[in-house]
């Protein structure tokens, strides 16, 4: 009986089937690496949220309303240890020293951001990094007792006004505001993302923006796609505020 062969791949076409093989690798890894970065990004502004909110409840259910705690700028590392320590998984704390944030941080147009630096954000540069890797910073915006509201970063709030910083990777790349970093200020009412009270055709994030107010975008849509939820609502006639949905209560375990 006549026996029969299976030709073997040559030498040449298994170079070239690894050839193509890594040309459609490297054209596809990037693309995923690049969405699951989002989806890390988006988590951690969620968390940050959820972290950030439990603190204040806890720390107003033990000291009274906000605007009763007689916080000033002079004193601002005492009453972040004060008030919101406590309520903190905090492994590190900066005193307007480095050490909790990045060297530099970029805006979300790629320019060199003065808003914040290795410091944190504000003056003075109160901050720290807590057990799960983010780098949060406080800042007491403006500590007169008043009824009267102003905007700050996209949310409308009566004084005293506290600002967060929130670096949810910690000093890891890409350090850039609407991508890895937000802001959330502190209201009457509770903590609010930044953007939450400004109408989407003004809200300072996506093409042309530094992206100080992404984050309302980031709670309410759960994704980076800030253009596209920007121009949906522009041609919807629904440019309406930023965070749009009333947020779920958070859980109100102390070191949440």
């Amino acid at each position: 009986m006549k026996k029969t062969f299976k030709k073997a791949f040559t030498m040449a076409e298994v170079l070239v089937t690894l050839i193509i093989i890594g040309v459609i690798a490297s054209m596809t890894i990037p693309s995923l690496q690049a969405d699951a970065n989002k989806r890390t990004y988006v988590a951690g502004c969620k968390k940050a949220f959820s972290t950030l909110s439990n603190a204040l409840a806890l720390a107003e259910q033990t000291n009274g309303p906000i605007r009763k705690w007689g916080l000033s700028e002079s004193k601002s590392y005492s009453d972040f240890e004060e008030f919101f320590l406590p309520h903190l998984n905090t492994v590190t704390l900066c005193n307007d020293t480095k050490g909790c944030f990045a060297e530099e941080y970029k805006s979300y147009t790629n320019e060199q951001s003065d808003s914040i630096t290795d410091k944190g954000y504000g003056t003075p540069g109160v901050a720290a990094i807590l057990a799960d890797g983010m780098s949060v910073s406080y800042d007491l915006s403006n500590s007169q007792n008043s009824n009267t509201t102003t905007d700050i970063l996209g949310v409308n709030t009566s004084t005293p006004i506290v600002v967060f910083a929130v670096d949810t990777n910690g000093t890891k790349n890409p350090n850039t505001i609407g991508e890895d970093v937000f802001f959330f200020v502190v209201t009457r009412d509770g903590l609010k993302p930044a953007g939450s009270d400004k109408s989407l055709s003004d809200i300072n994030c996506g093409k042309d923006k530094d992206g100080t107010e992404c984050a309302a975008l980031v709670i309410k849509y759960g994704d980076l796609d800030y253009d596209k939820h920007i121009e949906e609502a522009k041609s919807s006639g629904d440019a309406g505020s930023g965070s749009g949905d009333k947020q779920e209560p958070t859980d109100k375990r102390k070191g949440s």
